[in-house]
């Protein structure tokens, strides 16, 4: 088997048969490779010289002094080794100025040394970089006889890769410098407060002439996309081509199903150079089905420095994401994390019971600070809490590469509350505003994106404070129920809260009690009634003696007037099933006459499933242009065609197609429930994607079934119909349909 050294070996002198084939091309002006002490010489690294190696003929006992220096004030790398190829000392620039000093001390023999440039970690997006190399001897030492000048060519036997940690600065340029030792070098200490059982680090660098490749591989013209988070917080996606540490992503193949190929691959890489320790996180998703709701298996293949670590496969169903990592270590080895799989939000670090037994004492309205890395996923904390006390908990990543996730369980281990991401393109976790149902000891659980297959690392601050807006007293008598609706919110304005049953019947402040069993117990501010409490609330409840019926519901959030307080309303709604917390959400403050919709359905193994959420945006919520782009529509042909679908929690919408002419009419377009709770909704969209009409209800208030009849049409085409439920991409009825169309066509 041959060693990492001679892999080195190889890889080095391919680079070099590389630059001494294009060198002369690639550079106008000759390099003079034999160093003199004390005379610059300018260099390039560009895509055909990707190193450059220099020779300095030296005496034993003389010191060495090198210095690099470019314009543009991009990081450089240098490694000197001897003859043999055993490395003397490097540098990493870890500054923006552009200069950089490696202080090698003295030489132990005398004879010939070479040093080698890199570009740093970040600098892969610089194509071509200019620089000024001087190296200063000092110092007698013992004369040795003079050894002809070698050819690039004769290249150290190894440039391995050997730590660099990066100091702290320094008001000159700062770099990490590590002679050869013969025993490990100390790592700079933590500068984050570890949690236990954990050793806060500060990502390092490691010299590569590899670089690093990571390939994902399928055999399906399925969507599948690739993202790698580094160790120091870039995430290369194919939004975000491009990260500080020097990575780039390739094309993203058969994006949204339009150029499909059925051997496609997606790649991401890190050039020769610089590239940080520590664990790198790799993410596979199956964003769309381009052929079918097939299963696809996929393999991950990831190359550090030329090693080819163990492959990452698995298989994945539409919508589902896979997560997994590897590691590179601060002496160059790398290899693939121990553990991947699907990301469940659910799924807890570790038992409740452990959880509740490893939890530190924790003080309500303290800061904690902590530290998660592959040897600690989890730190949880215990506190003391009343019924209805109100809370709010933040979780904030100071260091490293950090995905937080907070997780909320009560006294039996049962989840109250979670949270990933505070907001979208913000990966800091927050419970804001949790209503405590039960006094006891809760556990706060700290712990990552993806917990034990994720990859993120760092350090993170906690903290835990009693929410500014708190329940009011009458609260605490009102029954507790088998289903439970809350909504608080802290200003005077008329906020209607409503639920629609798996029956299709609403209760709300006009229809107080369904016969389901549901029940407005309370209602808020109601007709503007003045506030009179720090917070107004409304709760809907099923009473504990009355199973809430099996199906999908739908809850509407309605801001029906200001009652003239113009502050920001600041609302949280939850939805309890038998005690656990089926969904919580704090979204920004609504305009007047907004409506905020949520769903979720209770599913016959008493489980409860939440649905999307947001404010009602129409038809701009669906991606309806996609489905239709990769052909999961239905034609519609004149004349009087009837046609039957399904709206479900798993499929939101519907699409047709038809073509018409200029002077056509459209002459009935109807959608039509047949059974379940559905309550229809129509969209009408015109050859350049302009919206045309829309309909909801054909009588508001007595007929939820939708129609648009008698359009005419101005343009020569094809034409696209949604059909979807009340609130589009966030509603929640559900049932099959019929959808009637009819065109009659121009006049001569």
């Amino acid at each position: 088997m041959r060693t990492t050294n001679q892999r080195l070996l190889g890889l080095l002198c391919l680079l070099l048969i590389g630059l001494l084939a294009s060198g002369a091309q690639a550079q106008q002006t000759p390099v003079d490779r034999a160093l003199q002490s004390g005379v610059p010489v300018d260099s390039v690294l560009d895509n055909n010289n990707l190193i450059q190696v220099f020779t300095l003929q030296a005496a034993a006992g003389q010191t060495l002094t090198i210095a690099a220096s470019n314009a543009i004030g991009a990081p450089l790398a240098l490694v000197v080794t001897d003859q043999a190829g055993d490395i003397l000392a490097q540098v990493a620039d870890s500054d923006v100025t552009g200069d950089v000093v490696l202080e090698a001390g003295e030489l132990p023999i005398g004879g010939l040394y070479y040093i080698t440039v890199f570009k740093s970690a970040g600098v892969g997006s610089v194509g071509t970089l200019q620089f000024t190399l001087t190296a200063t001897l000092s110092g007698e030492g013992v004369a040795v006889a003079a050894a002809p000048t070698e050819s690039p060519t004769d290249a150290p036997a190894q440039v391995p890769s050997t730590p660099i940690v990066t100091a702290a600065p320094t008001l000159a340029a700062t770099a990490a410098v590590f002679p050869a030792p013969a025993t490990p070098t100390p790592q700079v200490p933590p500068t984050e407060i570890a949690a236990a059982g954990s050793t806060a680090q500060t990502p390092g660098q490691v010299v590569t002439i590899g670089g690093i490749q990571v390939a994902l591989a399928w055999n399906t013209t399925d969507d599948l996309d690739l993202e790698i988070r580094d160790p120091v917080g870039g995430s290369l996606y194919w939004t975000t081509p491009n990260v500080n540490s020097g990575g780039t992503l390739g094309p993203n193949v058969n994006q949204v199903c339009e150029i499909t190929t059925d051997t496609p691959s997606e790649s991401a890489s890190w050039p020769p150079g610089g590239v940080p320790t520590g664990s790198y996180e790799v993410i596979v998703y199956y964003e769309a089905a381009c052929d079918g709701d097939n299963p696809v298996t996929f393999t991950v293949s990831p190359i550090v420095n030329g090693v080819a670590l163990a492959p990452i496969q698995d298989t994945l169903l539409p919508g589902q994401i896979y997560v997994s990592s590897f590691v590179i270590n601060n002496d160059g080895s790398a290899q693939t994390g121990a553990f991947g799989g699907l990301v469940d939000g659910q799924l807890l670090p570790a038992s409740a019971a452990e959880l509740i037994l490893n939890a530190q004492p924790l003080t309500v309205g303290s800061e904690i600070t902590g530290f998660l890395d592959r040897n600690q996923i989890y730190q949880s904390y215990a506190f003391d809490a009343a019924a209805n006390d109100v809370l709010t908990v933040s979780m904030n990543a100071i260091s490293g590469s950090l995905d937080t996730f907070l997780i909320l369980l009560d006294s039996a281990g049962n989840i109250v509350s979670s949270n990933d991401d505070r907001q979208q393109g913000n990966t800091d976790s927050l419970l804001d505003t949790v209503l405590l149902p039960n006094a006891g000891t809760y556990t706060l659980v700290a712990t990552r994106y993806a917990k034990g297959f994720g990859g993120t690392e760092g350090g993170y601050t906690l903290n835990i404070g009693t929410a500014a807006t708190a329940l009011p007293d009458q609260f605490s008598n009102l029954e507790r129920g088998s289903l439970e609706i809350r909504l608080l919110w802290d200003t005077n304005a008329d906020l209607q809260l409503l639920v629609r049953d798996p029956a299709g019947e609403a209760i709300f402040d006009d229809n107080r009690q369904s016969r389901s069993g549901g029940q407005l117990l309370a209602d808020g501010n109601v007709n503007c009634r003045p506030l009179t409490a720090p917070a107004a609330f409304s709760y809907i409840a099923w009473p504990q003696n009355i199973p809430p019926r099996l199906g999908p519901y739908e809850v509407e959030v309605w801001y029906q007037n200001e009652c003239a307080d113009p502050n920001p309303v600041r609302f949280t709604l939850a939805i309890f099933f038998n005690g656990q917390e089926v969904f919580s959400d704090a979204p920004l403050p609504p305009l007047p006459d907004q409506r905020y919709l949520t769903s979720f359905t209770l599913e016959a193994d008493g489980t409860a499933r939440s649905s999307d959420a947001g404010f009602i945006t129409g038809i701009n919520s669906l991606d309806w242009a996609t489905e239709r782009e990769a052909g999961n529509f239905t034609v519609l042909v004149p004349p009087n065609q009837q046609v039957a679908g399904s709206i479900t929690p798993d499929n939101k919408f519907d699409v047709y197609v038809f073509e018409a002419q200029a002077g056509d009419v459209l002459q009935t377009l109807a959608m039509r429930a047949t059974s379940g709770n559905l309550d229809t909704t129509l969209y009408f969209v015109g050859p350049s994607g302009a919206l045309l009409d829309e309909n909801d209800d054909i009588i508001p208030g007595t007929d939820t079934n939708s129609a648009i009849t008698s359009i005419p049409l101005l343009e020569t085409g094809q034409y696209t119909v949604v059909a979807t439920h009340f609130g589009a991409l966030y509603g929640g009825t559900t049932g099959t349909y019929t959808l009637t169309f009819d065109l009659l066509a121009a006049q001569g």
